[in-house]
């Protein structure tokens, strides 16, 4: 079997898997009027949309998808509501329960000088 013929499989299996998990799967050309979007994942009107450049070479388009399969294994279902409170890297940060970010200055802000008041 061609590397070419088995990389067709191998999209046409991800992109089973990426429709089994619920999620609208778009080849479109993404490149138009000088602007060029990228392919990825996106939450809209309470469904996951998979847009991918379609003239992307198979192999890319591949990666794109596994990607794509690892990321919904962290996002929440699109059933529990919108994933808008989930944002990798910035919610775990937030995580840590207790803690002040505070600099520990608790001093009042300086008051704003009087003015004179010709006597």
């Amino acid at each position: 079997m061609s590397a070419a013929k088995r990389g067709k499989e191998r999209l046409a299996q991800l992109e089973r898997e990426v429709r089994g998990k619920g999620v609208q799967l778009a080849y479109e050309k993404l490149q138009f009027a000088g602007l060029h979007l990228k392919s990825g994942l996106c939450w809209f009107k309470g469904r996951y949309y998979l847009f991918v450049d379609r003239l992307k070479p198979v192999g890319d388009r591949v990666d794109l998808l596994e990607q794509a399969l690892e990321d919904l294994a962290m996002l929440p279902d699109p059933s529990l509501g919108p994933p808008d409170a989930f944002q990798p890297g910035v919610n775990e940060a937030n995580q840590s329960e207790g803690q002040d970010d505070d600099s520990g200055d608790d001093a009042p802000e300086a008051a704003a000088p009087a003015e004179k008041a010709d006597a």
